[in-house]
């Protein structure tokens, strides 16, 4: 169990899905390249951890999630003396429309909870082929989900947050693949429904680009119950627990 401090800021500007790494870049000259957590580099070195200030769209608006330190850091854009933020030509003023804080409790039990997860950047080139050679449907089905399972393992971790307890995933839903242009790197990207017995707060990301919209988690309403529950014994023949 972990317990977590938790901040969605909702913009009243409309963004589109490829105009958010515009968006960080923007945010990141207001409030200051001295702020890491904005961009997760330290001296010129990517910082390998957890991001803890995430830009959204949600409802086709822009957003910023922010968790635990990153509640604090999001003041320095807020104290900025920017009034504008420019979008590689397209200058927009920010205007708050909603805040939301709260903190959430996260664990893992014995119930399960249907999510949905919007642009996952699951596959890498290598991955890619080699998911393109599973045998069969099932195999594919369980390759990617030991993929989200390190996900998973991988954001606790970032959380600082030691799961005593197996974490159970079963994608029942699997959208088509996209090919998706991140970091100079061709990937594949997927919408894709699954249960699973940890407790998530809303538009967390999961995997590659979780700072920049993709992997975008939220309650899956429209699920129907699972049919059968995952053995643990199952999932733990499956290699592999690092997320992508």
């Amino acid at each position: 169990m972990r317990t977590i401090k938790y901040l969605v800021i909702q913009f009243k500007n409309e963004i589109g899905f490829q105009e958010l790494r515009k968006f960080r870049g923007a945010v990141v000259e207001a409030a200051g390249r001295e702020h890491v957590l904005f961009h997760n580099h330290e001296e010129d070195k990517f910082r390998y951890s957890y991001p803890l200030i995430q830009y959204k769209r949600i409802d086709g608006k822009a957003a910023l999630v922010c968790l635990e330190e990153g509640i604090h850091e999001v003041h320095a854009f807020f104290q900025g003396k920017a009034q504008v933020l420019n979008l590689d030509g397209r200058v927009i003023t920010p205007a708050v429309e909603r805040l939301t804080m709260r903190e959430i409790t996260m664990s893992v039990g014995d119930d399960k909870h249907a999510y949905r997860i919007s642009n996952w950047l699951a596959l890498n080139q290598e991955h890619y082929r080699e998911w393109q050679r599973m045998p069969n449907e099932s195999e594919s089905r369980r390759f990617l989900m030991t993929i989200l399972r390190g996900n998973l393992l991988s954001m606790a971790k970032g959380l600082g947050w030691r799961i005593d307890r197996e974490v159970i995933v079963d994608l029942h839903h699997i959208g088509l693949s996209r090919p998706t242009r991140f970091k100079e790197q061709t990937l594949a990207s997927f919408d894709a429904g699954f249960y699973s017995n940890i407790r998530l707060p809303q538009h967390l990301g999961l995997g590659k680009g979780a700072a920049l919209g993709y992997g975008m988690v939220g309650p899956d309403k429209q699920a129907a119950p699972p049919t059968r529950a995952i053995a643990a014994e199952e999932q733990s023949e499956m290699p592999g627990e690092t997320g992508v």
